[in-house]
């Protein structure tokens, strides 16, 4: 029998990320991506109509979504792609999960990087599953590398993390910072690899890096979440011990005991002087926790849920009461302003009817709202993306 052939559909290019999900995929199915970016000419429904006709003409069943921070993907966007099976990926549901999922809601799977998320959808009623992103290759020759870094971190450099780091040096940890900020560039994946194969312990700071968690049916509320890394996975599958920064996650998917956690940095100092003082207890715990990473990450092995799933003849669907004011005011600004400028301003007014279609249930008092609002949204973005063409 002729293996099923998957779409992803990705934002743009990033790196090993999207090669990574790729992979996974690739273990079950002939699998195909393309970049979002690359239509870049294109409005909304010209978007739609190029994607449904490669789906078309390369008899592709099952479509991945790649949503996260890209609001152009969302709930009608899905709606409008033909195929079997429709699946969203999400990397960062810590603060995206109420757009998320209603987005979801025209797929019938979702997948997330992190347990606390999948709990969350399941919660709902989504047949939810982890797929983390993280690369599963290792390097050659990997034991024969001197662990010459006591302690690892890598990753964005914030404030906190920063203040973590430097107490920890100032107490004498042995710590090797490759960090990067907006303005020093981390290392290469390569390097990156390499890095942590010679590190006794890689540690993840898990709070999130923006200044403050965003939400969209409200006011920022909390500075940050703990957010479930996936520089844990990372440090097991290259056999190296890993302690970490709280977070939920950690506790769905670890036993007790078998990743280390803190909430303050003198809990974190505590925790290494003591790994870093007595080479048996550090063996140990990093044979245990290289152990269950191996075992539960396995990448072909952990896929066959996910296909398992996607193979099923029938999906339970959750039934939305509605579509929120917000959600709507979101969709039709980004279905409005794919392509705009002055010179195809009369294509995109077209696009009304991408948006007269979405609030069709709506009362009326919200139409005119969205109409107005979108009809503005039309003639001021046209002109000045038109003046200054978006990068």
């Amino acid at each position: 029998m002729e293996n099923k052939k998957a779409l992803i559909i990705f934002k743009y290019p990033r790196g090993n990320w999207n090669n990574n999900i790729t992979n996974k995929f690739k273990n079950y199915y002939l699998t195909e991506y393309i970049y979002l970016n690359e239509y870049k000419n294109k409005n909304f429904t010209e978007t739609i109509f190029e994607i449904n006709n490669l789906i078309k003409t390369k008899k592709i069943s099952i479509v991945v979504f790649d949503v996260d921070y890209f609001k152009f993907v969302n709930f009608y966007f899905i709606k409008m792609i033909n195929c079997e099976k429709k699946i969203i990926w999400t990397g960062d549901d810590f603060e995206l999960h109420d757009m998320n999922s209603i987005t979801a809601n025209a797929c019938d799977i979702v997948l997330s990087h992190c347990p606390l998320s999948v709990l969350k959808y399941q919660e709902k009623g989504y047949e939810a599953y982890m797929l983390d992103g993280e690369d599963t290759k290792l390097i050659e020759n990997q034991k024969n590398l001197k662990k010459d870094i006591d302690v690892l971190f890598f990753g964005d450099l914030t404030k906190d993390r920063k203040n973590i780091l430097d107490y920890l040096i100032k107490k004498g940890i042995n710590v090797k910072n490759i960090g990067h900020d907006k303005v020093t560039p981390g290392v290469s994946d390569e390097e990156l690899i390499k890095l942590v194969s010679k590190s006794k312990i890689v540690l993840n700071l898990s709070k999130s890096r923006s200044s403050s968690v965003k939400s969209f049916n409200s006011e920022n509320v909390y500075k940050f979440f703990y957010q479930y890394k996936g520089r844990i996975l990372m440090a097991g599958f290259n056999g190296v011990a890993c302690i970490s920064e709280y977070a939920p996650g950690i506790e769905i998917f670890f036993k007790k005991g078998e990743v280390l956690t803190f909430h303050t940095k003198e809990e974190c100092f505590k925790i290494l002087q003591e790994l870093l003082s007595d080479d048996k207890l550090l063996e140990n715990y990093t044979n245990n926790f290289v152990l269950k990473v191996k075992e539960t990450c396995n990448e072909k092995k952990a896929f066959e849920t996910i296909y398992n799933a996607i193979e099923k003849s029938n999906h339970h669907k959750v039934k939305l009461i509605k579509i929120p004011y917000w959600y709507l005011r979101i969709a039709a600004k980004h279905i409005i302003l794919r392509n705009i400028k002055l010179s195809n301003l009369l294509k995109a007014i077209f696009q009304f009817k991408v948006i007269f279609s979405m609030l069709k249930n709506s009362n009326i008092f919200v139409k005119f709202l969205i109409l107005s609002e979108t009809l503005l949204n039309a003639l001021w973005y046209s002109f000045a993306l038109t003046v200054k063409p978006k990068k």
